[in-house]
């Protein structure tokens, strides 16, 4: 392994992620990777209790992301952005987490979230901002995961379809499909929610 010297290190710590992650695939440092870690951690717990509602484990998961990434450098595509990709990496972590642990994916879903995915069903306009919250997250839990994180990596992270398809290793027109498909799920959950209120 070839360390870095203590200037390349200190000029390092004003590069991009982008541009960190592109000198650790040449050349890997404890010392580069760990910018990343503390550019990162906060928000990989924070992204991770989302889904599993623990601060211990989500801790955990943290960790298990950061081994993720240093054993998945290689696989970095350049023309991604580096944070969307890392999340998905966090997603992903997360929802096999819940899948081992045969739990129910829950997240918060804050009333940014409705207001920002209202666009998804046609809830009626009667229906007070907190039950609007409710039922959202009603119907967002009876939807398989995989259809759920692409409605949260669009509407509540607000990435961008070419980082979707980049991160999860999909078309274009496989993410505009799905996404499409996980919305007409939501509105025929929300049809019958209203047959029998």
């Amino acid at each position: 392994m070839q360390y870095l010297s203590p200037e390349f290190i200190a000029k390092s710590k004003n590069w991009t992620d982008e541009e960190i992650i592109i000198n650790l695939m040449e050349r890997f440092d404890a010392k580069l990777f760990a910018i990343i870690v503390n550019r990162y951690e906060a928000k990989l717990i924070n992204r991770c209790k989302n889904y599993v509602r623990d601060e211990d484990i989500a801790r955990d998961l943290t960790q298990e992301i950061f081994v993720k990434l240093f054993l998945q450098l290689s696989t970095f595509k350049q023309t991604a952005k580096f944070s969307n990709w890392l999340f998905a990496i966090a997603n992903n972590a997360s929802l096999d987490y819940l899948r081992r642990q045969k739990k129910i994916l829950h997240t918060a879903i804050s009333q940014e979230l409705s207001e920002e995915i209202g666009e998804l069903s046609d809830l009626e306009a009667d229906i007070s901002e907190e039950l609007t919250t409710q039922i959202l997250e009603e119907l967002l839990n009876q939807i398989p995961p995989e259809d759920k994180l692409l409605l949260l990596l669009k509407y509540k992270e607000k990435i961008p379809i070419k980082d979707i398809q980049i991160s999860l290793n999909l078309s274009e027109s496989a993410v505009k499909m799905r996404l499409k498909r996980a919305r007409e799920k939501i509105n025929r959950l929300y049809v019958k929610y209203q047959q029998n209120e």
